[in-house]
């Protein structure tokens, strides 16, 4: 069974060239000479430990005995997950359904909770206390924080357009420091790691908000505070690149908002002048009511099952 589990790693590829009308050999063959993707090929495998067998033996057994296949260079394998301290069980139905959260939470949010509470070398808990007051605590308190009230200050004081200043050298080093490191972590498959890395720089921009106070210098030293938005706003574009690949849906309304490109993994840039649009929560702050309706609602759902 499992020789013809993970042979659909290489048979799923091929289907998807003969349905895209593209070639699959540029992922699979080795070719260290090509100029195409062969010569930078590096294959992620992706599962849970009990996984770990079928991909770091029969699977390269398999590619070897073909001959030519690219093996495996990283096996990312995760610990378990459980609900509320208990083993998932869809028989009884204690688990949590994915179309089931999406249609009453933001999927940033999700995402955001999985990636930074997740089993990744660990084993871990989702619980409902957890999930909600990380949304309200990091993503609605730190970072969506951190984009409303810069935003909606230049909004509300500079006519919406990007104040002129000059971002200083600390901070442009900083941002790339922050590509740096979070890009190693990713590649090197330690999200939870990038996840915090960025968020360490998310908390030290508030400080920095709160330290320069522009409400304050608005009236005494309008130089100043055009200054510290100017840069508070090259620091949330280059956010929404480093956020991209974990809460891709509240960085792309930052980069409407900004009339900023495709993300890219690289320092960007926001010319004074530039008009921001409506100026919108990116997070909604969620009733911690919800965390005993939640609770209860998976206890019926699983008595409904006995």
């Amino acid at each position: 069974m499992w020789i013809e589990a993970v042979s659909g790693y290489l048979s799923a590829s091929q289907q998807w060239a003969v349905d895209q009308g593209k070639s699959w050999e540029p992922f699979w063959h080795n070719d260290e000479s090509a100029s195409d993707a062969r010569s930078s090929i590096t294959a992620y495998y992706v599962h849970g430990k009990d996984n770990i067998p079928f991909h770091t033996l029969i699977w390269p057994a398999i590619l070897l005995g073909a001959g030519g296949l690219h093996l495996p260079d990283r096996i990312v394998s995760c610990e378990h997950l459980t609900l509320e301290g208990q083993k998932f069980s869809t028989s009884r139905n204690w688990a949590v359904w994915v179309p089931d959260l999406l249609s009453r939470y933001d999927p940033d949010s999700i995402r955001y909770f999985l990636i930074a509470n997740g089993p990744e070398k660990k084993e871990a808990d989702f619980s409902w206390r957890e999930f909600i007051h990380s949304h309200n605590g990091e993503l609605l308190g730190a970072y969506g924080n951190f984009v409303n009230r810069t935003l909606a200050f230049i909004a509300k004081s500079f006519g919406s357009q990007v104040p002129e200043g000059e971002l200083a050298e600390i901070w442009q080093g900083k941002l790339q420091d922050c590509y740096d490191q979070a890009g190693r972590l990713i590649e090197e498959a330690r999200l939870k790691e990038a996840l915090d890395t960025i968020f360490a720089y998310v908390r030290q921009a508030n400080k920095h908000f709160d330290e320069e106070q522009p409400w304050v210098t608005v009236k005494d030293n309008p130089a100043a505070c055009k200054n510290t938005l100017y840069t508070c706003v090259q620091i949330i574009a280059n956010l929404a690149n480093l956020l991209q690949p974990f809460i891709p849906f509240s960085s792309g309304k930052v980069r409407e908002l900004l009339a900023l490109e495709q993300a890219e993994w690289k320092f960007v840039s926001v010319e004074p002048g530039r008009a921001i649009g409506q100026v919108e929560l990116l997070f909604e702050r969620i009733d911690t009511a919800r965390i005993d309706e939640e609770t209860t609602r998976l206890n019926n759902e699983n008595e409904q099952n006995h």
